[in-house]
């Protein structure tokens, strides 16, 4: 194993250097509680008295929630919201989606593409005008927007809206890698101050930078970072570093890609992002998969052994249960 792993970098010296900053996302959850009836909704904690109450549309049986206060209390831009009087529009643009409701019609419109609001597929539900507020069908932001999720208490005919939104920051003047041809070097000189977890961390969220910003070289969408398969590909990292082993399938033969029905890419001892990057985008086979365009969502994970050797995985998939 030593000998394997060593003639991996005969040739090579590895040196630490500086990158000026890469974006990190933080995610903050807005959580609105409305109720059928009841003028007093709750943002985040905080009452605020409505307009108008939500209610139950007769001819359907849905609840109407008013658009505007919703939208803007899960954290939509108030200036993303326009409402045109002539054709009775009104549109949303957030999360890179257009979405448009029509007054006095069934009609939800997704980036241009039309579809019926329907309760129990068969009662239409229409977007109407209470008291100069326009109140649309609880369930179409669900609909409209995939990161809006809502919960139903019964008991109470309340909804609860959440909408998870990213907040970005910026880490300056984190070490990476850069590997120069000189001398053959030992491994654990590979990794410079690569043993911590925060240290491990940041090179995680980097990995996802540098693959993203491979797409982009080709005008490929942005991989979204997946919670579930940032924990998967951590496990899958975790398992090849405690049993010392390099393979897609584990000693017990279980091939967890194969399982979880994801892509993955594997590598020992490539470094930070920038060493495994490296790697991956000089095999065939690894480049195929980071510059797939149906995938959507990405995990990685690094994880060092008791004797130094570093795992790294990326778990790429398009489908939408790997979205948080």
């Amino acid at each position: 194993m030593k000998k394997f792993i060593k003639s991996l970098f005969s040739g090579v010296i590895v040196t630490s250097v500086l990158l000026n900053s890469i974006n990190v996302f933080a995610s903050q959850t807005q959580v609105v509680k409305i109720s059928v009836g009841n003028t007093i909704a709750n943002v985040n904690g905080n009452d605020t008295t409505l307009s108008i109450a939500p209610y139950i549309q007769k001819s359907s049986g849905a609840m109407m929630i008013p658009l505007r206060f919703v939208s803007t209390s899960l954290g939509i831009d108030e200036n993303n919201i326009k409402y045109n009087p002539n054709t009775k529009e009104i549109s949303i643009a957030y999360n890179g989606k257009t979405v448009k409701f029509i007054v006095g019609t069934n009609k939800l419109i997704i980036d241009g593409k039309d579809f019926s609001m329907l309760l129990e597929n068969k009662y239409p539900i229409y977007t109407e005008i209470k008291n100069g507020s326009t109140f649309i069908p609880l369930r179409s932001l669900e609909l409209a927007f995939d990161n809006i999720k809502i919960d139903w208490e019964n008991s109470t005919k309340t909804a609860i809206l959440k909408n998870e939104l990213e907040e970005k920051t910026q880490i300056n003047s984190i070490p990476i890698l850069e590997i120069s041809k000189d001398k053959e070097i030992e491994v654990k000189q590979n990794i410079p101050n690569l043993t911590t977890e925060e240290r491990i961390k940041q090179e995680e969220l980097l990995m996802v930078q540098l693959v993203n910003e491979e797409r982009a070289k080709y005008d490929l969408q942005p991989l979204q970072i997946s919670d579930k398969l940032m924990k998967t590909s951590k496990e899958k990292a975790e398992d090849m570093a405690k049993n010392n082993y390099y393979s897609h399938t584990s000693p017990n033969g279980y091939n967890m890609a194969r399982d979880l029905n994801v892509a993955e890419n594997i590598n020992l001892n490539g470094g930070g992002a920038e060493g495994n990057m490296s790697d991956w985008l000089n095999s065939k086979g690894h480049r195929n998969n980071i510059l797939n365009k149906d995938y959507k969502y990405i995990g990685v994970a690094i994880s060092q052994s008791d004797d130094g050797t570093f795992y790294a995985v990326q778990q790429f998939s398009d489908e939408n249960k790997w979205a948080d």
